[in-house]
């Protein structure tokens, strides 16, 4: 994993989100956030790289 706990959610379009919604990833426990990043990097990791790139990206947990 990153040694930045937000960079998998980062990647997956944390950024785009509303200010409330991006407000509630970036307020999660360390053991949260490490989850959450977890998961993210397995649904890119299965996720083919012209998927992540398109406008409705379904493999985001954010």
């Amino acid at each position: 994993m990153s040694k930045d706990p937000l960079a998998p959610l980062n990647a997956a379009g944390l950024q785009r989100l509303p200010e409330p919604m991006k407000a509630v990833f970036e307020n999660l426990s360390p053991e949260e956030l490490r989850v959450a990043s977890a998961i993210q990097e397995r649904l890119n990791a299965v996720t083919p790289d012209f998927e992540g790139q398109s406008a409705d990206n379904n493999n985001c947990l954010c």
